[in-house]
């Protein structure tokens, strides 16, 4: 990752927390689902002139509250988001080294609203 890589990221993230402090709206998951494709696309890594690869392990971190309400909608709401990242990778011709897997984690450094994804390329 680059200098302007860490400077955007970094931007980007004292924006979104002034406004989840500001607005103190809980984190919905179409916020999950974008926040997913954006690190599906700044993670991708052209490794030859055919191949894309991209994560497929998600880590995404939420506040406590917001990890409570989210877990409360279960198996459910990991299954669509592990099927709009399979649809995201597909339409950008992205490959995974193995399945998709993401999990929920909650941080209690964060504020509500606010969500940051770990990601990583795991072969299975």
């Amino acid at each position: 990752m680059g200098i302007l890589d860490n400077f955007e990221k970094g931007l980007e993230r004292a924006v979104n927390g002034a406004f989840a402090k500001t607005f103190r709206s809980g984190l919905q998951p179409v916020e999950i689902t974008s926040a997913l494709r954006r690190e599906l696309d700044t993670k991708a890594a052209v490794v030859a002139r055919d191949r894309i690869l991209a994560p497929n392990r998600f880590t995404v971190r939420m506040s406590h509250t917001d990890y409570t309400r989210m877990s409360a909608l279960g198996v459910t709401l990991i299954d669509e988001l592990t099927a709009l990242v399979q649809k995201h990778g597909t339409e950008q011709r992205y490959q995974f080294t193995g399945g998709i897997d993401i999990t929920l984690q909650d941080d209690r450094s964060l504020s509500e609203g606010m969500v940051q994804i770990d990601s990583s390329s795991v072969k299975s």
